[in-house]
């Protein structure tokens, strides 16, 4: 489970003896918690209005703001996820998830060293091994997008460190150790991921591309069509045509001229 699956769970909890009623009370209260339900079912659009509507009655909050952040940054409004999330740490310095989910949003930018910056942040203010876990995967991503795999590495075996069955972390370590040339190491760390979760498409795909570079053409054919079985049986249809695509050039053979 990621950060955003439990940011508001305090929702519900906090009243502010300032309003003028309870039922304006219960009122802000429910739409905090219709406003997390939404973003659980992908319902962004709503979700962006009902926390607008929780954060005019109770600004203060910190989890209506963080949600509604969460709901313009799935939807790609990028800079209304980062001011929501300035604004939370504007009024509460020390809350690790805004920085977290502030980290979040620069990576989607390709901000990699504000990613790292904000994540960096949030480590220091949290010793809570769940959220500690996610945020080392997550700086370890922004670092490997920077092309910095081996400071990556270390934040893959930090995140592993918590929980030895993050095959998240483990697939990110994995191509870790592809991009500095440890491809044994990046193999093994891919076999874990599929023992743990063996309808994984991505990384399938992932050790396919290692078959191949490795000169196993049929470890890496039959990786790429277990590949696009999982991608098409989940729905992932851009996936599973780039990887047919990526099948039917393997498989077509070359012809020389000249």
């Amino acid at each position: 489970m990621g950060i955003y699956q439990w940011v508001a769970l305090c929702l519900g909890l906090l009243l502010s003896v300032g309003w003028p009623s309870m039922a304006q009370a219960d009122a802000t209260i429910a739409a905090g918690d219709r406003c997390f339900l939404e973003i659980q079912q992908e319902r962004y659009g709503d979700a962006i209005a009902t926390c607008t509507q929780a954060i005019e009655h109770q600004a203060e909050t910190a989890d209506y703001r963080l949600n509604r952040g969460l709901a313009f940054y799935r939807s790609g409004y990028f800079a209304d996820a980062i001011a929501d999330n300035t604004e939370v740490l504007a009024a509460h310095p020390h809350d690790y998830r805004a920085y977290y989910n502030r980290g979040l949003v620069q990576i989607a930018l390709h901000n990699f060293s504000d990613a790292i910056a904000d994540f960096d942040q949030a480590v220091a203010l949290t010793a809570n091994p769940l959220p500690l876990a996610d945020i080392y995967d997550d700086r370890g991503l922004a670092k490997l997008l920077a092309a910095k795999p081996e400071a990556a590495l270390r934040d893959f075996d930090r995140a592993l460190a918590l929980n030895s069955k993050d095959t998240r972390a483990l697939f990110n370590r994995g191509c870790a150790c592809h991009q500095l040339g440890r491809v044994s190491d990046a193999l093994a760390d891919l076999n874990q991921v599929l023992n743990l979760e063996p309808d994984h498409a991505r990384t399938y795909l992932k050790r396919g591309v290692l078959r191949q570079a490795l000169g196993d053409r049929t470890g890496s054919l039959a990786d790429l069509r277990q590949a696009s079985d999982c991608a098409k049986a989940q729905g992932q249809l851009y996936l599973h045509h780039y990887i047919l695509t990526l099948l039917n050039e393997w498989q077509t053979p070359s012809i020389s001229l000249g």
